[in-house]
């Protein structure tokens, strides 16, 4: 044994190591509780029954694979074909040359994912040859027996002609106004939409416009006020029938203000959905509401309306923080 070559020294390592091993084993043996333990153990040993021989029994199947597992020779992965040509950094795998095409040349022909702003994938079909033969096919049998798809002319006479010119003006028309959008009144400079073109289109359609031109009439506001404009100047007679004097004419303004404005309105005045009966009753809830209020408002308390802004920089986020750099926080 020599511990500058190296020589017998994992001889005497593993003697030593058999010996300490046998040593405890012996130990163990000697110990009270290894009886007990060995009761348990059996093992089974096979007895010959006969002088004839049953060897293990392999299916042919097993053999043949392991034949051909033997002689087939190892595939070079990917991996071995990087380490081969530079490693990682170097090598750049090609992702296309196991694609299974008709041809191996169109492996490497560049094809662009969107051209002229579509995906160019939606358009790829496996059958897109015979389908497009199948579309020539039609094509030229249409362009053989293409007398017998076309109208005549002796068949399109003039009437037709002219019905057909009006039909498609009607419908041409009916897209219009269907698909007219909304306009305002306001911006109905040319007076289009009137209650007189309403009547004439129902009566058209025979149906009474009177119950419809006097509904329209009684639910606008701004045609009264045109008509007050209109009638300057004229008759005084002519001017109070229209007008109905001076509180008709400070009411039809009262109505046709915006509703948000409420400093001008009394604040006794009920309006309709506030759910009070009359007056008297809401000036009664207002002089309640304003009772209740008057202890809180003696003792200073908080109450709902009084907002609270937290504090914005919590200590324990702040305190203790350098201000150069991004250490910020603790």
């Amino acid at each position: 044994m020599s511990t500058i070559t190296d020589e017998g020294v994992m001889a005497v390592k593993n003697a030593a190591c058999q010996r300490l091993l046998d040593q405890r084993s012996e130990r163990k043996m000697k110990s009270k509780k290894m009886p007990t333990v060995l009761n348990r153990f059996h093992v089974a040993m096979p007895k010959p029954r006969d002088q004839k021989e049953r060897p293990v029994c392999i299916p042919q199947a097993v053999l043949e694979a392991r034949a051909e597992e033997a002689a087939h020779e190892e595939r070079k992965t990917e991996k071995d074909i990087e380490n081969e040509n530079g490693g990682a950094g170097v090598y750049s795998a090609s992702l296309r040359k196991h694609y299974i095409l008709a041809d191996d040349d169109w492996k490497l022909d560049i094809l662009p994912e969107f051209l002229d702003g579509h995906n160019v994938y939606d358009f790829i079909d496996p059958d897109i040859l015979q389908r497009v033969e199948e579309l020539e096919r039609e094509e030229t049998a249409v362009e053989e027996d293409g007398g017998d798809f076309e109208m005549e002319d002796e068949d399109f006479t003039a009437e037709a002609e002219k019905d057909l010119q009006e039909i498609r003006k009607r419908k041409k028309l009916l897209i219009q106004k269907q698909s007219r959008p909304t306009v305002p009144r306001k911006f109905d400079k040319d007076r289009k939409f009137t209650t007189e073109r309403m009547g004439r289109q129902l009566s058209s359609l025979g149906i009474d416009p009177s119950r419809a031109i006097e509904r329209a009439r009684s639910r606008s506001v701004s045609r009264k006020g045109r008509k007050r404009e209109r009638s300057v100047g004229g008759d005084g007679e002519d001017v109070m029938e229209i007008d109905g004097g001076l509180d008709n004419k400070k009411k039809l303004r009262l109505r046709s203000r915006s509703m948000s404005v409420l400093s001008q309105r009394p604040l006794g005045e009920v309006v309709p959905g506030e759910g009070f009966k009359d007056s008297a009753q809401k000036m009664k809830a207002v002089t309640m509401a304003r009772n209740a209020t008057k202890k809180r408002n003696k003792d200073a308390r908080r109450g709902e309306a009084d907002r609270v802004i937290p504090t914005l920089r919590p200590k324990h986020l702040f305190s203790g923080k350098r201000s150069i750099g991004k250490t910020d926080r603790r």
